[in-house]
């Protein structure tokens, strides 16, 4: 798996730039006594990306359920740092919130790849029933001992493969091809499986490796082409959706650690309010970004599902020590996707 290089972010690289995201800043509130906490949060897409605006409405249901005493804001992919920067961030307190996806989580807890095994979740029903019981709580039980808190599961979409110059709609025609993957080790074991070439880019390189031809394929949600523009340099979809993709967001333990307890349950509070709508969302998101697409230019194919599934189940072998055989087949057993 090759791994390009992000650029370096000016801003903070800049002297001063560490003391700006350390976290929690305290003030004292205008109108009393209470402290408030200026708590930062970034995400693992760019601020035009709907969930962007969730994460907003997060932070305001937060700053609503503590009396004005913790004040989130939210930043882009890019502006505290690259995507997988953000999470060790949350391990070191210098950023307090991280929304973001699973293929970037399991690169710290390898159980999460569970979640991203191919054609796991046949369904947004059969996943969300998933992260909602025991499983998605026994796989955030993983998380403090690391450095974090996980407060809630939500979606970042269905991830197809948009290549630059053909439909990909059987395995046999994806192969060969440079693939832009997240960095978690599923997403690499899959591409190598259909004898693609997966290759790790941050998010800020992705429309530049495209238009300059080092990659020649990506995968990410439909809404992402949409938000970033990737598909002004790739316009052939191919609904592969070989992972429902879940997101989290996320907690630094040690920023939430030094928060009172009220302030604490009412960040998990507000998390927990916000997946049903985060969800809904993202469903009716996609279906507007598939017809923005065809509007771009974009072609959208069905793929062979079958053959894909059956092309990748070594790769469920594969990690099936990884991840844990109890756990792998208590997810089968609750899908029936066995």
């Amino acid at each position: 798996m090759t791994t390009i290089g992000r650029r370096r972010l000016g801003g903070f690289a800049m002297a001063g730039g560490a003391a700006a995201i350390a976290a929690p800043l305290v003030a004292r509130h205008a109108l009393g006594e209470a402290p408030v906490h200026h708590l930062k949060m970034t995400m693992a897409d760019v601020s035009s990306h709907p969930i962007y605006g969730m994460l907003n409405d997060f932070a305001a249901d937060v700053r609503k359920r503590t009396g004005g005493a913790v004040d989130i804001k939210v930043y882009g992919a890019g502006q505290l740092g690259s995507q997988a920067n953000a999470l060790t961030g949350m391990q070191t307190g210098t950023i307090d919130l991280v929304c973001h996806t699973t293929g970037f989580i399991e690169t710290i807890y390898p159980t999460v790849a569970v979640l991203d095994l191919p054609y796991i979740f046949k369904t947004s029903e059969q996943a969300e029933t998933v992260l909602d019981g025991p499983v998605g709580q026994q796989l955030f039980d993983l998380f403090p001992a690391k450095g974090i808190y996980g407060l809630c599961w939500g979606h970042w979409g269905w991830r197809p493969v948009t290549h630059a110059t053909k439909p990909v709609p059987e395995p046999k025609d994806i192969a060969g091809s440079k693939v832009r993957i997240q960095p978690g080790a599923i997403y690499a074991a899959t591409y190598k499986t259909l004898d693609a070439a997966p290759q790790v880019i941050d998010q800020s390189e992705i429309y530049l490796a495209l238009s300059q031809h080092a990659v020649d394929a990506l995968e990410v949600p439909l809404i992402s082409l949409v938000a970033s523009k990737f598909y002004e340099v790739a316009k052939h979809i191919t609904l592969t959706n070989f992972a429902y993709n879940p997101g989290a967001i996320m907690a630094s333990k040690r920023t939430m650690d030094r928060l009172d307890p009220p302030y604490q349950k009412a960040i998990r509070d507000a998390a927990l309010a916000a997946t049903p709508p985060w969800r809904t969302m993202m469903a009716q998101k996609t279906i507007e970004a598939t017809a923005f697409l065809k509007t771009q230019g974009c072609t959208v194919a069905e793929p062979d599902k079958a053959a894909y599934a059956a092309a990748l189940k070594p790769v469920c072998q594969q990690f099936r020590p990884i991840v844990g055989p109890a756990l792998l087949d208590s997810i089968m057993k609750q899908t029936g996707n066995a």
